[in-house]
């Protein structure tokens, strides 16, 4: 019981502990971005709903140098950028799907909001949640 009260007391007094990569897995989708003078904030104004539908995270980056994320939480950026690293083309953005797994990356050029709803809304488990949204109304 003591243990449980420490617990909670630790969960309240620091509810915006440092978050990881692992953190968000089944969670959130990942779109980590490493571009050189490109903000995301102007390619997401406007789009909350879409964003908040698909369960997304943009993490931001500009030459490897951690800017911010959406969700505005405090994050260790090693994991992010660890997975932009182990990519041997070393892509400017990737895409990580709910499980964890790398989904898609690409560079700059063809990176699109439309083109990564595209992807996420091809995934199996994206579809089951459409299904799902579409029974309840």
């Amino acid at each position: 019981m003591k243990s449980l009260i420490v617990y909670f007391t630790l969960f309240f007094m620091f509810p915006n502990a440092i978050k990881t990569i692992e953190d968000y897995k089944w969670e959130k989708r990942i779109v980590i971005t490493n571009f050189d003078n490109m903000k995301l904030d102007s390619i997401l104004e406007g789009k909350a709903k879409s964003i908040e539908e698909r369960k997304l995270l943009f993490v931001e980056f500009e030459h490897s140098e951690y800017i911010k994320n959406t969700e505005q939480d405090e994050v260790d950026p090693s994991g992010f950028l660890n997975v932009l690293s182990r990519n041997n083309q070393n892509p400017e953005w990737v895409l990580i799907g709910l499980d964890g797994g790398v989904k898609a990356s690409g560079s700059r050029q063809d990176f699109s909001l439309k083109h990564i709803y595209q992807l996420i809304d091809q995934m199996p488990m994206r579809k089951s949640e459409i299904k799902s949204f579409n029974t309840l109304n």
